[in-house]
């Protein structure tokens, strides 16, 4: 008789589903079903043999949940708010599944104290009960940092040879490899799709201080000069990442981002003779700082993809591949007086690049 029992069990739980909750159209066919979800638009349901079904809201004429009662009609909309619905039903699916669970052990030492008294392998015997997993999207507030391990940007410079009189000017850029680190907050506009805020800063300071002194029996000369370079970047970008698949514990996500921010440069620029030395001496003027601030200030597009596994409702590894495109454009402008001339000049530089990041991190979700 145990045996029977034991062999009768799924069906005998699949049974006790309930679908206590009723789904109205608008062409008046009405479904008993559980509801799972509502996202944005749609709502998410189970019915007929525990099938899971969607189906967007105009399509509905009424639908009731359990104990909350009419949530939603065609003439009013969502009558409750949907993310007390959506707390509802998920903290309904996790006492489904416990219950579950429950039942599931119960059975099986059922089946295996019946197993030793007909001689039967339990362990063998292939598993039909089924569990309810926990949806992902409850929380709605993300923080992530992101490690990009060899990071490629162009820092644009200005470069002043002293050696010649007037002093030559050098317009250059060099690519800046190094380790990067960026912060993202996201917020969850729907359980698909969340909107994303990255930044990151870095830096670069140096001070140069050079002497010469020159002793002899026809002249005592002393020069020197001291100059700061300091560039300080702040890189913002606003963006969307859309999920591909139902996110849930232990799996693994995919999505695609896409997003356009800029980068703020704040540059530093001085420099000081030392020795000044008697009457009038060349007047140079420019606007270097300006320059720098405008060159490393581009606005950029990105674009890409990545995957996430989460460990847990709270915490995520996350890892993605994105291509940065980016345009600036500036003008720098230069003077040289003395008593006998006046040199002007202004260059015009414009330029714009693809990058490729590919980074890790890890998210936190509250």
């Amino acid at each position: 008789m145990k045996t029977v029992i034991c062999l009768l069990y799924p069906v005998l739980l699949f049974a006790q589903i309930p679908y206590p909750d009723t789904l109205l159209l608008t062409d008046s066919r009405t479904y008993p079903c559980l509801v799972t979800s509502i996202d944005g638009a749609k709502i998410n349901f189970r019915y007929l043999n525990n099938k899971d079904e969607s189906i967007v809201s105009k399509a509905v004429e009424k639908l009731s949940i359990e104990e909350l009662g009419t949530v939603y009609t065609s003439n009013q909309g969502f009558i409750k708010d949907v993310d007390q619905i959506n707390i509802f039903v998920n903290s309904r699916l996790e006492k489904i599944a416990e219950e579950q669970l429950v039942q599931q052990e119960l059975a099986k030492l059922s089946a295996i104290s019946s197993s030793e008294q007909i001689g039967t392998d339990y362990n063998n015997q292939p598993e039909n009960y089924i569990i309810y997993q926990k949806p992902f999207k409850t929380k709605k507030w993300s923080f992530g940092v992101l490690l990009i391990p060899y990071y490629s940007g162009t820092i644009y410079s200005v470069i002043q040879y002293y050696s010649y009189n007037p002093p030559d000017v050098l317009i250059s850029s060099y690519a800046n490899n190094e380790i990067n680190i960026q912060g993202q907050l996201a917020y969850a506009l729907v359980s698909d799709v969340m909107l994303t805020l990255d930044v990151s800063y870095s830096s670069t300071y140096s001070e140069l201080s050079s002497e010469y002194h020159r002793r002899n029996e026809f002249e005592d000369f002393d020069s020197g000069l001291k100059t700061t370079n300091g560039l300080y970047l702040f890189d913002f970008s606003l963006g969307l990442k859309y999920y591909f698949l139902e996110f849930n514990s232990n799996n693994v996500n995919i999505y695609a981002l896409a997003g356009f921010g800029r980068q703020f440069a704040f540059a530093d620029v001085s420099e000081e003779n030392l020795y000044p030395g008697p009457g009038p001496r060349p007047i140079i003027e420019d606007n270097m700082a300006d320059y720098l601030e405008e060159m490393n200030s581009p606005w950029h597009l990105d674009f890409g993809f990545g995957a996430e596994y989460l460990f847990n409702e709270s915490l995520s590894l996350n890892s993605n591949i994105r291509f940065i495109y980016t345009n600036a454009s500036s003008e720098y402008d230069y003077r040289y007086i003395d008593n006998y001339e006046t040199i002007t000049r202004s260059i015009e530089y414009s330029t714009s690049e693809f990058v490729t990041h590919i980074g890790i991190g890890i998210n936190f979700y509250f």
